[in-house]
Formats: C-alpha cells, structure tokens, sequence
C-alpha cells in the first residue's frame, strides 16, 4: 500500500477510463492498484462447486446447472466507510464493497496473498471473486448485523458518474438491435444467421457480433467502457454522438 493524495473527479474519470479500480483507506494509505483491479475484473455473480459441477468430475450433478455471469462494476475510486456507514449506504440503494485480504503458505513454503472482494449492489445483486467465496462468508447480512467476526474493509464509491449499461448485436448486415438485458442479447444473438458477403471472386463469411458497454457520462463528455466487444481490451472512449439536423 502508498501513500497517495485526495481523490478527485479528475482522477477517477482518469482511472475509470482506463479501467483500474483504486481504495483509499482511512490512514491515507491505498491499496494495491494492481491487487485491487485484478480481484475486481474476477467479479461473478454466483459459484458452480467444483466438487459437483466440474465437467472432470464423475460424481453425479445434484445441482442444477447455473452459469456464472461476470460483473464490471462502473466506480472507479473507493473510499474506506464504517460497517455502520456501508450498511446505511447500501439501504439507500448506493452500491458497497467489501474488501479482505487472507496469507497462505503452501507446504513447499511459499507465502502469497489472496485479495478478496465482494460487491453489493440494490440495483444489480451482489457479486464476489473466488477468494471471497473460498476465506469469506457469503452471509453479507450477518457482516452487516456484527454476526461474522471478520477483518472486513468496508468501502463506498468516492466519485459516481451517471452511467447506462447496453446490450446491443450487430447482425451481419449491420444493424445494430438493442435488448433489455444480457439474456435477451444472447437469446438474440444466437437468431441471427450469417451472411456470404462477395467481393470480386473472393467470399466472406460475415457473423453476427455481440456488445456489452456502459456509456458513462464523464465531465469531460460520454465515454463508452465495452466489456464484450470488438473493443473489450481498449480503453474507455468518447462517443460521438449525431447531430440532429
């Protein structure tokens, strides 16, 4: 952990934009940059058991089958709050975080650190990474209530910025059809069919493409953040919206 200056709106766009997640804490200290990003792009809302799910597995599924959905959460900065304070947050419908960190030591003596997080959302659900789900209750009511004796960190966003979430399918001849939600888009996606394109005496084969992107508005104008897409591995970037004529 460093030391580091105030947060500010500036900063987070900055960071958001680049899609690293940063924690300060009450002492002035932040944490891991990198630790922090890498827990938080593990974020799943749910966890198949390895033990009965796992297609190495020859035990019987008892479970039903569910598959994990990940969640890219749209605040960039993070300050530390109280249990008292991260529970009131949350009743209010702001989303919190929830932070822990657990040492290991295999049996060949080397020593690592699992960074674990779990975000809660009213609006959304909540989703955590595996570390949290293998050292961390996944009761968040009994974290809230004092029932779980912990060494949790609580935070809560420090900079939001009014963002909209689209799940979009380019089919092959370029039209762009927009859906509720991520179901509806693979539900959609898998309609359409492709397209042999020619060009002289060479044909393509042309596919349908999916998209998942926030559009956050930024102080300095509309960003879109894909997160499944042509653009998935790229930086936040502005979005040029059309003149009406």
């Amino acid at each position: 952990m460093t030391t580091t200056a105030p947060f500010s709106e500036r900063l987070s766009e900055q960071w958001l934009l680049e899609r690293t997640y940063h924690a300060q804490l009450h002492n002035g200290r932040e944490l891991s940059v990198p630790s922090l990003t890498e827990a938080m792009q593990q974020l799943t809302d749910c966890y198949v058991p390895l033990s009965s799910q796992s297609w190495k597995s020859r035990l019987p599924q008892r479970l039903p089958l569910k598959k994990s959905s990940n969640c890219y959460v749209p605040f960039s900065t993070w300050k530390e709050i109280s249990l008292e304070e991260a529970h009131a947050t949350s009743q209010q419908g702001i989303p919190v975080l929830l932070y822990g960190e657990h040492a290991w030591e295999n049996p060949q003596g080397a020593a690592g650190t699992d960074y674990a997080v779990c975000y809660l959302d009213p609006q959304r659900g909540t989703f955590s990474n595996p570390a949290w789900r293998a050292w961390f209750s996944s009761d968040t009511a009994a974290i809230f209530d004092g029932s779980v004796h912990s060494t949790i960190t609580f935070l809560g966003p420090c900079t939001q910025f009014p963002f909209t979430t689209h799940y979009t399918v380019i089919s092959a001849d370029g039209h762009i059809h927009e859906y509720a939600d991520r179901a509806e888009a693979i539900q959609g996606f898998q309609t359409f069919p492709a397209q042999e394109v020619g060009n002289g005496s060479q044909v393509q084969t042309v596919f349908a493409q999916f998209s998942y992107y926030h559009e956050v508005e930024c102080p300095r104008g509309i960003y879109r953040i894909e997160f499944f897409g042509s653009r998935m591995d790229e930086q936040g970037y502005k979005v040029e919206k059309e003149s009406s004529a």
